[in-house]
């Protein structure tokens, strides 16, 4: 009897260890949440011709926007361009082709142009679509940024 119950014991631990590890699956590591997410300003604009004797002319400066806002979530966050909308499949390709060289980039939140990329770029309004993501979530923001390109810089009195 003493044995039956050694046996039984044994079985109803092996069960609930047999049980733990089958109910141990992947779990999703931490969250992200995007629904709030949004740029302020949400457009950029950038000029093929500037001031040589401005701050940007000297340094060679690139155009950058504000840090993007509303998004949480569990660190490394990362950003990605994802797609371009602009008048023309051709404009699209070449704003995805200087993503690609490093020329515009998406850094922590921020999107930058360089002034190369600006003078390659033809005069219109190129909206943007970001990959955000982290280990286990991602999300896509939908024309979320706008980058407007013209010749000269807009004087503002």
């Amino acid at each position: 009897m003493n044995q039956m119950k050694k046996r039984i014991s044994l079985l109803c631990l092996l069960g609930l260890v047999i049980g733990f590890m089958v109910s141990c699956s992947k779990v999703d590591v931490g969250y992200l949440r995007t629904r709030d997410a949004s740029f302020h300003p949400d457009s950029l604009n950038v000029f093929h011709n500037i001031d040589p004797d401005s701050e940007r002319g000297k340094g060679n400066l690139p155009f950058v926007s504000t840090r993007i806002q509303g998004v949480a979530g569990t660190n490394p966050i990362n950003y990605e361009l994802s797609g371009v909308k602009a008048d023309s499949e051709e404009l699209s390709q070449l704003f995805m082709k200087l993503y690609k060289e490093g020329k515009v980039s998406v850094t922590g939140g921020l999107i930058v142009v360089t002034q190369e990329a600006a003078k390659q770029l033809p005069n219109g309004r190129y909206s943007l679509t970001l990959k955000v993501y982290n280990e286990d979530h991602s999300a896509d923001l939908k024309d979320v940024f706008k980058i407007v390109v013209t010749d000269d810089e807009l004087i503002v009195e």
